[in-house]
């Protein structure tokens, strides 16, 4: 039948590299309701009673049997939810909702009238088949009645007979339907979509962005107020498709891993958590389990933390004639000098990265031609917060339009801190120059640094940043190893004095910060050079 997503259900997926950051702690446990065939569910039908997919139980007749794990056709059946999670009582749902092929995966109205859920493309007795002749999936509605059967059931007018649709989950205020799809526009196998409910119908699906969908296979969303649960067999995971939480603001951070044992080396989906109870269930074909895929009961003890995070957004021009620059590199870059995150700005220059509130960042800007521009910043405690800033490639630096000031940093500076840069306000000492290839402190360097100390010591929440630059003399490589190493003797000296360690950072940044625009290949005197072998004092947070 389906080819795409049932293989959710019931093939292996192989293991991959080992996730080492996670969210969350929870209990789990297997239920005796579970079957030697594949039993799963997402759903809740109100506070005490679940409904899960499960093979049609009886005689096995002809053509009755799915092909990919010589099981029977899926059904939906309803079972009770007693106290301890345990779920009881199962029995087949009433209603027209069961047919001769797949049923699965369904998401009631908080009035428990409306239902929506996922079928094989079968509608007026007919299968639809695509153009290679697979029966691919598709989302219907119905009307629950008041005893209890499924009515009045209607395919979804974004159905297509050529890919799948299903997976459906309501927003809290049930004016938005998500679902999965590997329709066209796909980010990658099976993408997770959403439609908005108004009264003359559906809007046009739209894709939840790469932020959500990833090059692999998305699956199963549930929503908890603003969070979204899904799994995603993406890179990084602990094996087979893993269980992740986003948030649905406006301003998306980065799915997050829930920690084991809601995630195994195994399938984990269809995550299922009570609002108030924060009791769940999660089918999983983990090591151990009763038959094929098994519904585990879980609680959630400690739920999943979303970090701070906010926007870098901004374009990148030519600093000589002002146009936009496209095809551009922009990195951010954490105080390591590791990219965390990277993109090739479009044809308009623009660009737009998520960043970790209250961090150091490097901003770096690169096109083959021009000479790579980088600026340090850091970002606020403000969620959601969208700081701009303009890159202009050449010989310049970056220009903040919306500078990110350090915390705390009065109105009225005191006389000790000036501006140099847009953004970056520093120290006001005389310049610590070093010899050529040299990183030691002569005794004017230690005099200047006596001022970095006395100004620490009277303001004690003071966090400060060394950066040391060197010329463009010499290799790239080189001149990085030569700064780190000329930050790390300022660094050591003031600590030596009593500093806390944990106020003082220090980064070499080698040439990528030229103040003059002596590069390689530019005719410069040893004066003009020797501006550029210097230590600055960054000021971070006062």
């Amino acid at each position: 039948m389906n080819k795409y997503i049932f293989t959710l259900f019931l093939l292996y997926i192989g293991v991959m590299s080992a996730q080492t950051e996670g969210s969350g702690k929870y209990s789990i446990k297997n239920l005796s309701i579970n079957t030697e065939n594949s039993d799963f569910g997402a759903s809740y039908f109100g506070d005490y009673k679940f409904v899960f997919a499960s093979p049609k139980k009886g005689i096995t007749l002809v053509n009755d049997v799915w092909l990919e794990n010589g099981q029977r056709y899926l059904e939906l059946y309803v079972a009770d939810i007693l106290p301890d999670g345990v779920l009881a009582n199962p029995e087949l749902l009433k209603g027209d909702v069961n047919t001769r092929y797949h049923e699965a995966d369904a998401v009631f109205t908080k009035d428990l009238k409306t239902v929506y859920f996922t079928r094989n493309n079968y509608y007026n007795e007919k299968l639809a088949r695509d153009s290679k002749k697979w029966g691919n999936l598709a989302m219907f509605k119905a009307t629950v009645n008041e005893k209890g059967e499924w009515v009045n059931i209607i395919p979804m007018p974004f159905n297509d007979v050529e890919y799948s649709v299903g997976h459906p989950a309501l927003s809290e205020d049930e004016k938005t339907l998500y679902f999965v799809s590997d329709m066209p526009g796909t980010h990658g196998k099976t993408d997770i979509f959403k439609v908005s409910i108004t009264q003359s119908g559906y809007s046009n699906p739209i894709n939840l962005g790469s932020d959500i969908n990833s090059p692999s296979k998305e699956f199963t969303p549930f929503i908890d107020g603003d969070v979204m649960y899904y799994s995603s067999d993406r890179e990084g995971g602990l094996g087979g498709l893993d269980v992740y939480a986003t948030q649905l603001s406006e301003f998306q951070p980065e799915p997050i891993w829930l920690n084991k044992p809601i995630n195994s080396a195994a399938d984990d989906f269809a995550f299922a958590l009570n609002k108030t109870t924060r009791l769940g269930y999660l089918s999983s074909n983990r090591a151990g389990g009763v038959g094929d895929d098994d519904i585990y009961s879980f609680i959630e003890e400690e739920p999943v933390i979303f970090r701070c995070k906010q926007v870098i957004s901004g374009i990148v021009k030519d600093k000589n004639t002002t146009q936009l620059i496209g095809g551009a590199t922009v990195s951010i870059k954490d105080t390591d000098g590791n990219i965390v995150k990277s993109i090739e700005v479009g044809e308009n220059g623009t660009f737009s990265l998520s960043v970790y509130c209250e961090t150091v960042y490097m901003l770096e800007g690169n096109k083959s031609g021009y000479t790579p521009q980088s600026k340090s910043f850091t970002t606020s405690n403000v969620s959601g917060k969208e700081t701009k800033l303009l890159i202009l490639l050449g010989r310049g630096d970056i220009v903040a339009v919306d500078e990110v000031v350090p915390e705390g940093l009065p109105e009225e500076l005191p006389e000790e801190i000036v501006k140099v840069r847009p953004s970056t306000y520093v120290v006001n000492i005389d310049p610590i120059y070093f010899e050529l290839n040299s990183s030691y402190l002569n005794k004017e360097a230690k005099r200047e640094l006596e001022k970095v100390i006395d100004l620490m010591t009277r303001y004690p929440e003071m966090i400060i940043e060394s950066g040391s630059h060197t010329d463009s003399r010499g290799i790239e490589g080189y001149n990085i190893w030569l700064s780190d190493r000329r930050a790390k003797s300022t660094v050591d000296y003031i600590i030596d004095q009593g500093i806390d360690p944990s106020r003082i950072t220090g980064k070499g940044y080698g040439e990528t910060q030229l103040i003059n625009g002596c590069s390689d290949g530019v005719d410069c005197t040893e004066a003009q050079h020797a501006m550029n072998r210097r230590t600055e004092f960054v000021i971070i947070k006062m």
